[in-house]
């Protein structure tokens, strides 16, 4: 989505979206959409809920979203309120984060050992350009974005965090593909389908690994509109210290302030956080240790 000022337009749902129907176990789904209708799942799902809408979210909304029983949604989420959880206004009956998950959330962040490392590189992206930059997380077939550093811009390109995306859409997922081999980057393809984000969203299979094999050569990706229509963004992936890709640093703005002559520049940068990161993370590329 892109914010300007306190406005926002939303392109897409940043609540998961789930059928009727049980989701298989699939090898490389590690998404946690399986499993869906156990008392666990159903909580984690609303909790997610939650936590991507800061104007708060309705049970009727909730329970289309998630795909479960509007009476399961309302009894959990009044259960979550009683346990200070979750908090409910009392003239709109839209429930939103309660202090006691905020309490989690603080403890948890400050002993993220993956934010501590990557904060200070996010941040020097972001003061460089002067643009929202986030550290994205693999999770199976998509990434997760997790932390941003924010530009002072009043118009400017917003992802919540927590927000998913396909790793086929947009730069950030693309960048972790650069870090697969050709088989599992096909294996992704069969079991995701490609489907369209928006109309300029790669769905045709044979273009998606052409472009993945000269982004491996370039060492980024980098998209414009195939996520959000009106926002463009340029990735780098990120590794721990066995070489597993672990996610991408991913630079964004919106649409009219994306100078394609600049692009080897700021993909420069990004390159260059992706890498210091790494070394953080106890990787060296090949080069580095011979």
């Amino acid at each position: 989505m892109i914010e300007d000022g306190g406005d926002r337009v939303t392109t897409g749902d940043a609540a998961t979206r789930l059928d009727d129907t049980e989701a298989e176990h699939v090898p490389g789904d590690r998404s946690g959409r399986r499993n869906r209708h156990n008392t666990a799942a159903k909580v984690v799902f609303l909790l997610e809920a939650l936590a991507t809408r800061e104007e708060g979210i309705g049970v009727r909304e909730l329970a289309r979203e998630l795909g479960i029983d509007k009476s399961a949604i309302s009894r959990l989420s009044e259960q979550l309120v009683e346990l200070g959880a979750a908090q409910q206004d009392e003239f709109s009956g839209r429930f939103r984060v309660g202090p006691r998950l905020f309490g989690l959330a603080a403890t948890i962040h400050g002993r993220d050992t993956l934010w501590r490392a990557a904060e200070p590189i996010v941040r020097s992206l972001a003061t460089t350009f002067n643009e929202t930059c986030y550290l994205a997380v693999r999770d199976g077939d998509e990434i997760i974005f997790r932390n941003k550093v924010d530009c002072t811009h009043k118009v400017r390109y917003v992802i919540d965090p927590g927000e998913r995306a396909p790793l086929h859409a947009g730069a950030g997922g693309r960048a972790v593909l650069i870090g697969l081999d050709d088989r599992e980057v096909r294996e992704i393809i069969d079991r995701t389908g490609l489907e369209a984000v928006t109309s300029r969203t790669i769905t045709d299979a044979d273009r998606l690994l052409a472009l993945v094999a000269a982004d491996r050569e370039r060492h980024y990706a980098a998209s414009r509109g195939e996520r959000v229509p009106s926002g463009g963004a340029i990735a780098a992936p990120y590794f721990d210290a066995s070489g597993r890709c672990l996610g991408s640093v991913v630079f964004t703005c919106p649409d009219q302030r994306y100078d394609p002559a600049r692009e080897p520049e700021i993909a420069a940068t990004v390159m260059r956080a992706g890498s210091d990161l790494s070394r953080r993370l106890g990787y060296h590329a090949p080069a580095e240790a011979q």
